[in-house]
């Protein structure tokens, strides 16, 4: 008989608290290192003090990896009661949390874990399918591996406000390459799914307002394409954008796409917000 499944995540996937609830997911917290101390995400670090950081220092923050011991630490109070354990982590391009996760779990047994090849809402959403997978009765290992095909489905477009965290931040090198002379474009990001690459979508220069309507538009142009329409489809953005920024855009994923099962609205957290900064919106969805 297969051991009852927990299903976990470092705290990147960004689910909103009711999503997590629902699905049983539970949440390990990666470190914030702002100004050399160390801090926990969205335990003891909010993206409003990464925001006054730069605000006031021009100090942006990095994001860093738990120990080897931490993650055999959380991954311990599951298994010590008879469950397995598979573990969503963070792209391994923008971490070193899977290996490590993989390195605690070669000690253990009855954990494995995914590398989601995604970050923020994008790892999400692969969580919330291993979930159902999990419900449909599948062993740890047969979710573990049917997470391998399934990532390469998730569609990830977020839409970056500036250059100026990404540029810093020095995590995608292909943002970087549009030199610091584009001033206000706003680029679309892309994430591939089968590498784990962030690739520079549609470039917009506009007003605000205007280039955020027009990328919610593209991006859900762009998920339906193939839509699993079991799926919820995510639409979230910085906790600094205002009711009235984003609640008119969400109006419009909810209205353009009434086939879906559920759209869910969401806040993005520490770990996107050291690396894209404010007005940051996100539209997140599963092929079939």
């Amino acid at each position: 008989m297969n051991k009852p499944v927990i299903i976990t995540a470092d705290s990147s996937a960004d689910l909103p608290p009711e999503i997590r609830e629902r699905y049983g997911i539970h949440i390990f917290p990666l470190y914030i290192n702002l100004e050399g101390k160390f801090y926990k995400d969205c335990v003891d670090i909010f993206p409003a003090d990464i925001y006054a950081a730069y605000d006031q220092k021009r100090v942006i923050p990095k994001t860093a990896a738990p120990s080897i011991g931490e993650y055999q630490a959380f991954f311990q109070q599951f298994t010590s009661q008879g469950f397995a354990v598979v573990h969503i982590s963070l792209d391994h391009q923008l971490s070193s949390c899977f290996r490590i996760a993989l390195l605690a779990a070669e000690e253990m047994r009855d954990v494995y874990p995914v590398d989601s090849m995604n970050f923020c809402v994008g790892q999400g959403m692969l969580t919330c399918k291993a979930a159902k997978l999990r419900d449909a009765g599948l062993a740890a290992d047969e979710i573990a591996v049917d997470l391998t095909v399934q990532r390469e489905k998730i569609r990830s477009y977020y839409l970056a406000d500036s250059l100026e965290f990404i540029k810093k931040g020095g995590r995608c090198s292909a943002i970087q390459a549009f030199g610091a002379n584009l001033l206000g474009i706003r680029p679309s990001i892309v994430v591939d799914g089968s590498n784990g690459d962030l690739i520079v979508g549609k470039k917009y220069r506009n007003k605000r307002p205007v280039v955020q309507e027009t990328f919610i538009r593209d991006a859900i142009a762009a998920v339906r394409t193939n839509l699993d329409t079991s799926m919820m489809v995510i639409s979230a953005h910085t906790p600094d954008m205002l009711p009235a920024q984003y609640e008119p855009l969400d109006a419009i994923v909810k209205a353009e796409m009434p086939e879906v099962s559920e759209i869910a609205t969401g806040t993005l957290g520490c770990v996107i917000t050291s690396h894209v900064g404010k007005q940051c919106l996100a539209v997140i969805a599963m092929e079939k």
